[in-house]
């Protein structure tokens, strides 16, 4: 079998890993760490995929003097627009700083505005204000017309695409920048968590008097959570307008960014992989990507028939009640996670075993007598 083929085929599902992976990590740091239930994760998603790509089209609209509408004739100039940055690749390296820098500043402002309620709410009505705060977005980016074109919807530059194109092979140019993206948010989550950061956020998360008593600032540690972890989650819709350059507002499943996508399998997959894990968050996404994809295979052989018929009765996504059923099972009997949280080592295993060495090449001290 052609080897760029088979590169072909293991792109897509790549870059998804890369793109769930990067949620998951910043739920695993709201969620898992401080213990914010961030039930409303598509909202920072969405506003930051949207709110850059629309920016970034209007951007481009000027810039190449187009006239009329600016959604009238988006097919075509979508097409000129991804044209012109492949020929200049400055330009849309340009544009992939504007897009990211934006959709982390759109994420991390939504982020410090939903820490005011978090400062005041319990758990419980946290996570459903923050829910309905998801939802209240993508209502408001199609009926809000002049935002994305409404329910029809608006196509998003995509200069990690056209650069890749520039260099020859976009899919596979995409999936560095989007693995590049989550080897560095992995690097960094690790870094939080073997901080005394990381165990001042699970202090907070277990007992928030006792975090008190000894001068931790809850309110300031959850409004920087929310804030960082929102900002990462404003960069991943800008990656994943990368992979699909269409931005389709609204609550549905055929929309761009909705709740099951954005907020439900991201919090599955870090119960699944192990609250407070990185690593299990790791194994978390090739768990959930791996049956994901065993049933995307399996339906591509299913006959036309049953087909249709799983597809009348709403079985057509049954991979999601198969991961639901997965995370019951899994809060039931190994609520800790296929891997368990750890104490956080705070050193590296070589320092900690010089450490160790240099104490029992200590020798104790002689007694002397007194005269």
């Amino acid at each position: 079998m052609d080897l760029g083929f088979i590169i072909q085929i293991l792109t897509e599902p790549a870059q998804l890993f890369c793109f769930f992976l990067i949620v998951s990590l910043s739920v695993n740091l709201e969620f898992g760490y401080s213990g914010i239930p961030n039930f409303g994760k598509v909202l920072f998603i969405a506003s930051g995929g949207y709110v850059s790509g629309a920016l970034a089209y209007r951007l481009m609209f000027y810039v190449m003097n187009f006239k009329g509408d600016i959604f009238s004739y988006q097919a075509l100039d979508i097409g000129q627009i991804d044209a012109h940055l492949a020929q200049y690749p400055l330009e849309a390296l340009g544009l992939i700083v504007f897009m990211f820098v934006v959709a982390a500043g759109v994420g991390a402002i939504f982020g410090y505005l939903a820490s005011f309620p978090a400062i005041r709410l319990r758990e419980d009505y946290l996570g459903m204000f923050l829910l309905a705060a998801g939802e209240f977005f993508n209502i408001f980016s199609v009926a809000y017309t002049p935002f994305l074109g409404g329910s029809f919807g608006s196509f998003a530059p995509n200069p990690i695409g056209d650069l890749g194109t520039d260099l020859g092979d976009p899919g596979l140019f995409v999936l560095g920048v989007m693995a590049l993206f989550a080897f560095l948010i992995y690097i960094y989550s690790e870094r939080v968590a073997r901080a005394p950061l990381g165990r001042t956020l699970r202090a907070v998360r277990d007992n928030e008097i006792a975090s008190e008593a000894v001068g931790k600032d809850n309110i300031s540690l959850r409004r920087k959570t929310l804030l960082v972890g929102s900002a990462l989650a404003g960069i991943a819709g800008v990656l994943y307008l990368a992979v699909i350059p269409v931005m389709t507002p609204g609550v549905t499943s055929e929309a761009t960014f909705n709740r099951v996508t954005d907020t439900f399998i991201p919090f599955a997959i870090v119960i699944l992989g192990g609250v407070a894990n990185n690593r299990g968050v790791l194994f978390g996404t090739f768990v959930y990507l791996l049956i994901y994809n065993a049933f995307a295979q399996v339906t591509v052989f299913l006959s036309p028939s049953v087909s249709g018929a799983l597809d009348m009765f709403g079985l057509n996504n049954i991979e999601y009640m198969l991961i639901g059923v997965v995370v019951i099972l899994i809060l039931l009997r190994r609520p800790q996670g296929l891997i368990p949280e750890k104490s956080s080592m705070t050193m590296a295993k070589s320092k900690l075993k010089g450490i160790a060495d240099a104490v029992k090449g200590v020798k104790p001290e002689k007694k002397t007598e007194s005269s």
